[in-house]
């Protein structure tokens, strides 16, 4: 068997070889259009695993069809991106990708819930006055902007939920040379569901303590002989477990259609809409450098005052031509609207959190912070995979033009007169006739960003490959303060570099050497200040080394790397003028590790460990009285650990179980707030008595483990409490 998959791989490779380049370009007529990113659906299976059809469904028609169809669904052999051709065992980059089986069996609804999974990311909390939704940082750097959907940037803070996703991929390393400005840790990319050509129909319901509702509901259906459309809705509501007052509620629509699938020339077009209507949690404040001592589910907002509501409008026209097996061209355009609301409190301790008052007579601010956003934006991304030869070498290029125009809107408010609560046992409805509401920002900013980049993988013999890729980037920010009468705005131009040494010495063994650049303007947010209108943008420089095996005649993959990142200019404030300067340095470190795949046929596994040595070189930052220089980086755990297993009993019985593990952080870079570490472990128990119904049972935190979930430097928010879910979902 072994033998038989790796003649199989040697002649997928001799596939990708191209025809030379004299012909290359003589064969290449028409154009077109593309579609949809490919899902984790379609990704090739083992050629051992059994029951899994085009479109990713069960096509096994045995008594009481097992849970999983007893095929490999951890491990995906293809990433989705159009810019990473090649299989995710010859691509030089750490890629670790949860797939829709894996969310499904967790119990994960939401992106947060799927990356806080991920060892070497870190969630963070919402600020008042700044970035809210889905923060984190990713290798020890905030990627709160390098979130993607289907290969493009998926801009807006908002809480993203997973009814619409087939995957979640995390690149890791800088990757600007492919997406232009941050990605300075890596990105993540969501996969959405796209149509396929194969019928087929679900809908599934969950109820959950809390108490929480869930439903969803997917429909594809083939039209013609190459169309199909697709439709996947969303209802949610519920408390969260263990925290006093805090509800969400969330629904969404997603429809999509699609035409030429079986053809050379794809299209699909999409729509997708979430709307949320949220009391926002912002944890507990920080007391004498800890969380406060008090009960976990202790909430000091004000639920008559405060709420969260989002409306996401994102459209998407994608098309795809193969002028031939050698070429292939995608153009996507996407127009996307978030308009977004929030009044938030922020608790912090009266006479500060060191004070020595007893914890009895500790008082809590809660004045609060009211945000009206609007982002607005129009993206358009070409892009292009073209194999041939020159001479007895074999190239795979890369290449692509991408441009964006952003907006974004925003007034913020500050209120006063609010009464305080005590720390300890706060009360939620106070009496609110003397507070009142003061207008402390009205402003406006756009962006345009243009970006032009080639990356060529050069195969010198069957088993030694090099890479090299530029990408030379404008970005031109425009911010203005109307409050205060301000405009600024600033032009940045940059290039973004990669370079990769692969060694394929078996079908199963890859090694590899990479490096590559990103970098980091001051208006990445497009949000500019006089103390960094100046400010040339940070450099970011990554080298890593790494290996990839299979094992089990491919069942069961293994990754691990080491790496460094180098900040070489990070902003710090010049101790004599009062603006950003670029002399600070910073540095990450690390190992990680990644098991996923089957160890027997009936047997799942997904296994990672991370270790981030993080470190402040150089800085001329003071905070709370503390230099930075020398410290640790903000939310960065030095190790971290995710572990999740299922085992199919019989064919209708399934078990999984599995922990988190994530080492304490600090809260800002003085280190002076300490996040304590935490483990926190999961069960499931699957049951699948006929074919189209699965019943699963999810206890999340089983051992109702008290930890703090999302960081901030002013407050912490703690996770959720032993949660009870129960799904059911039929499908037809």
């Amino acid at each position: 068997m072994g033998r038989r998959r790796a003649f199989v791989r040697t002649i997928k490779r001799a596939r990708r070889r191209a025809v030379p380049l004299t012909r290359l370009f003589g064969s290449t007529v028409g154009m077109g259009l593309a579609l949809a990113a490919t899902s984790a659906w379609a990704q090739t299976p083992p050629a051992e695993s059994p029951g899994k059809s085009s479109d990713g469904k069960d096509d096994v028609s045995l008594p009481g069809v097992n849970v999983q169809g007893q095929r490999n669904q951890y491990k995906i052999e293809e990433p989705s991106l159009y810019k990473l051709p090649d299989p995710i065992q010859d691509t030089p980059q750490s890629i670790t990708i949860i797939p829709e089986k894996l969310l499904e069996e967790r119990g994960f609804f939401s992106l947060r819930d799927a990356l806080r999974t991920v060892p070497g990311i870190s969630l963070a909390a919402g600020e008042g006055g700044g970035r809210q939704g889905d923060n984190l940082t990713l290798r020890g750097f905030n990627a709160g902007n390098d979130i993607y959907l289907d290969g493009v940037r998926d801009l807006g803070q908002y809480p993203r939920d997973t009814f619409n996703l087939e995957a979640v991929e995390v690149l890791r390393g800088p990757s600007s040379v492919l997406f232009g400005r941050g990605s300075t840790g890596g990105i993540i990319n969501q996969v959405s569901k796209s149509p396929k050509l194969t019928p087929f129909y679900e809908i599934s319901g969950t109820v959950g303590s809390g108490p929480m509702g869930r439903a969803t509901v997917d429909l594809n259906q083939p039209f013609g002989t190459s169309g199909a459309a697709r439709l996947n809705l969303l209802y949610t509501k519920g408390d969260t477990p263990g925290r006093d007052e805090v509800n969400t509620e969330t629904w969404g629509v997603a429809p999509s259609v699609a035409i030429g699938l079986n053809g050379p020339t794809r299209l699909i077009l999409s729509y997708f809409y979430q709307g949320d209507d949220n009391l926002p949690d912002y944890g507990l404040p920080y007391l004498r450098g800890e969380p406060a001592p008090v009960r976990n589910a202790n909430f000091y907002g004000l639920p008559n005052r405060d709420y969260e509501h989002d409306n996401v409008n994102i459209g998407t026209i994608r098309l795809e031509h193969d002028f031939n097996e050698n070429i292939r061209l995608r153009n996507t355009l996407r127009l996307a609207s978030l308009d977004r609301g929030s009044l938030v409190s922020i608790p912090a301790i009266v006479g500060g959190p060191f004070t020595t008052l007893p914890l009895n007579q500790i008082q809590v601010t809660r004045t609060g912070t009211q945000r009206a956003e609007l982002d607005q934006y129009v993206l358009n991304d070409t892009e292009v995979v073209a194999k041939f030869d020159t001479g007895p070498f074999k190239h795979t290029l890369v290449g692509g033009v991408d441009a964006s125009y952003e907006t974004q809107e925003i007034q913020r408010y500050t209120f006063t007169g609010v009464p305080p609560t005590t720390l300890v046992n706060p009360f939620s409805y106070p009496n609110l006739s003397t507070m009142s509401r003061v207008k402390n920002f009205n402003g406006k900013s756009s962006a345009t960003a243009v970006g032009v980049y080639a990356v060529d993988e050069m195969a010198i013999t069957e088993w030694l490959r090099i890479m090299g890729g530029l990408r030379y980037d404008m970005f031109d920010a425009h911010w203005r303060n109307m409050f205060l009468g301000q405009k600024l705005s600033r032009t940045d131009e940059a290039l973004s570099p990669r370079a990769a040494l692969i060694v394929l010495p078996t079908p199963s063994q890859t090694y590899y050497f990479s490096w590559g650049q990103s970098f980091n303007p001051s208006a990445e947010a497009l949000t500019l200040a006089l103390n960094n209108a100046s400010t040339e943008p940070e450099t970011n420089e990554t080298y890593e080394l790494g290996a990839k095996w299979d094992f089990f005649n491919g069942a069961l993959g293994v990754r691990t790397a080491v790496f460094e990142t180098y900040k070489r200019n990070a902003r710090t404030t010049d101790p004599v003028l009062g603006v950003q300067v670029t002399d600070g340095k910073q540095r990450v470190r690390g190992f990680e590790i990644e098991v996923v795949g089957q160890i027997m046929r009936n047997w799942n596994v997904w296994l990672a460990y991370a270790y981030l040595d993080s470190r402040i070189l150089a800085s001329n930052d003071i905070q709370t009285g503390v230099p930075i220089e020398g410290k640790r980086l903000a939310n960065v755990p030095e190790n971290s650990a995710s572990l999740w297993t299922t085992y199919d009993i019989t064919p209708q019985w399934q078990v999984g179980g599995g922990a988190n593990f994530i080492d304490k952080r600090y809260a800002n870079n003085d280190n002076l707030n300490v996040v304590p570490s935490y483990v926190r472990g999961d069960v499931m128990i699957g049951y699948k008595p006929i074919k189209p119904l699965e019943l699963r049972f999810n206890v999340i935190n089983i051992s109702d483990s008290q930890y703090f979930d999302a960081i901030h430097p002013g407050h912490v928010i703690p996770g959720n409490a032993r949660t009870f879910l129960f799904t059911g979902t039929w499908r037809f």
